[in-house]
């Protein structure tokens, strides 16, 4: 009796040590399991870390770019800008060089039809004897046509100039020299378009100077030399009005 009561504490006993040993390696498999999870959580943590600094890094990055193509957007809106100024600057230097240039440059007109070459002080002498005589101002459309046939010579102005300058003449009421510088322009220029009105001019100033017999000749010679012509017309108007 008492060795099965013996028998059956050792079994006890061996039982409760068998039962600890079991809770013994379950504690020491959780206590790994822990830790193994806390590397985990560690190596996670140290993952994220690492991808948040790239972030931080990347959009520190892009931070840069960006303000650098500011920086570069400006200072090309400063190039164009300067670009524009400077091409404005020449083209109006070009311009005004040009407009330098085109006061000395011989100039193309055209004169009873025909293209013609002056030279610009040519032209601007002309056109101021002719704004004279526009406004009425015999006396100065008179002594500039006169300058302008002394200087020009051989311009191809000279025959309406010639004319002109005996047209001021005879609104001054100089007819003598209105004859002259009329019959000037018909020995120069026989074939000038100006002749008829040249001649019915010369005509004019012999009436006016009541030289009758003078002034019908020259008006039947414009009939017969230009019968088709306006001067013609006015020929013959104006010998009725002579011989009443």
């Amino acid at each position: 009796m008492v060795k099965l009561k013996m028998q059956m504490m050792l079994g006890a006993t061996l039982a409760g040590l068998l039962v600890g040993q079991a809770y013994a390696f379950a504690d020491d498999e959780a206590r790994r399991a822990i830790l193994d999870l806390r590397e985990q959580v560690k190596d996670l943590q140290q993952q994220l870390d690492i991808q948040q600094q790239a972030q931080l890094n990347f959009a520190n990055h892009v931070s840069d770019l960006q303000e650098q193509n500011r920086r570069l957007t400006g200072r090309i809106e400063e190039l164009t800008n300067a670009l524009q100024k400077e091409q404005k600057s020449s083209r109006d230097l070009f311009q005004d060089v040009d407009k330098r240039l085109g006061k000395f440059e011989p100039q193309e007109v055209e004169i009873d039809g025909l293209k013609v070459t002056v030279q610009p002080e040519e032209k601007n002498a002309y056109d101021a004897a002719n704004d004279a005589l526009a406004q009425q101002n015999y006396k100065q459309a008179y002594k500039l046509f006169s300058d302008f046939n002394r200087t020009w010579t051989q311009s191809p102005y000279r025959a309406d100039a010639l004319y002109w300058q005996a047209a001021s003449s005879f609104a001054l009421e100089d007819y003598k020299n209105t004859i002259y510088l009329q019959n000037q322009l018909i020995r120069e220029f026989p074939n000038n378009s100006r002749v008829p009105d040249a001649m019915l001019s010369v005509g004019s100033a012999q009436a006016s100077l009541g030289n009758v017999r003078a002034a019908s000749s020259t008006f039947n010679k414009i009939i017969k030399l230009y019968p088709k012509s306006e001067a013609a017309k006015s020929a013959k108007s104006r010998l009725k009005a002579i011989n009443r």
